[in-house]
């Protein structure tokens, strides 16, 4: 994920590069970074003017992703969310944690793997932990006697902190800037099979 600008630059057209500098707003200084290393590296030359241009221009990139991060809190996952419409799209590592908790583990590996499907073995690395780990929750909740919700919570939130520290960090990057794509569709597929389990589960208490 580090070079996600680098290679994305690489294929765009000298006026697609220069559309970076014309409207940085809109990009990641990152993103604009990487058009500009990009022009420099097909022999496009600045003069100082532009760039003490491009410099104030990234000053003001710098300046409101830092007063979005103030406002969002700076150890909050959205802090990596952007508008970039070059940024690559993923469930959220919100999205993930709360699928996790609130259905099970294998829900948000299912969430996270699909953020890696050019990443090979990742992705299944990924499956294969949620699916462990929810066998595992099974199993031990299996052992306790009434109500099991607060064990229950616990322990898929301690797999949605591995979710996200561990396997998100590894394979997505902690500092990979990225657009949150919408969770309705994976939401209302996790209802329709959870609420039939749930229902199966209560009816078959004596």
């Amino acid at each position: 994920m580090d070079n996600q600008y680098q290679a994305l630059m690489t294929s765009k057209s000298d006026e697609q590069l220069k559309n970076y500098l014309v409207n940085s707003e809109k990009y990641t200084e990152e993103a604009v970074t990487a058009a500009i290393q990009e022009l420099r590296n097909r022999g496009k030359e600045f003069s100082e003017e532009e760039l003490s241009e491009i410099k104030l221009k990234l000053e003001v990139i710098r300046k409101k992703e830092r007063d979005e991060e103030v406002q969002t809190g700076t150890s909050t996952w959205k802090k990596n969310v952007v508008t970039d419409p070059e940024a690559p799209a993923f469930y959220s590592q919100r999205a993930i944690w709360g699928f996790s908790v609130f259905f099970t583990v294998v829900f948000g590996a299912v969430l996270l793997s699909s953020n890696l499907r050019d990443k090979g073995n990742a992705r299944w690395a990924v499956i294969a932990f949620g699916v462990l780990y929810t066998g595992l929750a099974i199993f031990i909740l299996s052992f306790v006697k009434g109500n099991s919700t607060g064990l229950t919570v616990g322990i898929n939130t301690a797999g949605a902190w591995i979710m996200n520290q561990v396997f998100w960090n590894k394979y997505v990057g902690a500092e990979t800037k990225y657009r949150a794509k919408p969770i309705w569709v994976p939401l209302v597929i996790s209802i329709l099979i959870s609420v039939p389990l749930l229902l199966a589960v209560i009816y078959s208490q004596p």
